[in-house]
């Protein structure tokens, strides 16, 4: 295993974190796959970062202000099944305001690939919050203070940028995702 630096030592079994390496690399190689599509491209990378960047705040809002169940308590005890919806409504609006944006089309397209990329960017979320309670840290890391660590503010985008590209290459070249 390997020592992680931090205010505690961690020990993680080097093939955890080997895998961790494969996971952010698949994740930053779709993000330049699907921005290597010209317009399409651009807008494909705005469509997903908004879509991932509601999802967080919508689940952050609805999740503190409304409370109740837990959508996942052993794998990340703070998430509520409020949150869930909150970021998945937030995730389908802002997918649907980029989309008309940038390329009009089926808005029952858009709201449906603004759902699915807004419940991979939750996957991500849990899948963050189970690898720290895993491991017995409270924070991914201290460069942003006042929040959990760099990959909190991945985590999302982590889980989601795959499943963008794995759609952009069924549809094809020069298509917007919502097409």
């Amino acid at each position: 295993g390997v020592a992680l630096a931090g205010r505690a030592a961690v020990r993680v079994p080097a093939a955890t974190l080997a895998l961790g390496v494969l996971a952010i690399g698949f994740a930053g190689l779709s993000l330049i796959w699907l921005r290597d599509d010209g317009e399409a491209g651009r807008a494909n990378v705005v469509f997903l970062f908004c879509i991932v960047w509601a999802s967080d705040i919508g689940a952050y809002l609805l999740g503190r202000l409304v409370g109740g169940p837990k959508l996942a308590p052993v794998l990340s005890p703070s998430k509520t099944w409020a949150g869930a919806a909150g970021g998945l409504a937030a995730a389908v609006g802002a997918g649907l305001a980029v989309a008309a944006a940038f390329a009009p089309g089926s808005p029952m397209m858009a709201a449906a690939m603004a759902a699915l990329l807004g419940i991979a960017t939750q996957i991500g979320d849990i899948a963050e919050s189970a690898l720290k309670r895993r491991f017995g840290v409270k924070d991914s890391g201290a460069l942003i203070p006042g929040h959990g660590g760099v990959l909190d503010r991945l985590d999302g985008l982590l889980a989601a940028a795959p499943v963008a590209a794995i759609v952009a290459l069924a549809q094809g070249q020069g298509a917007p995702l919502w097409r």
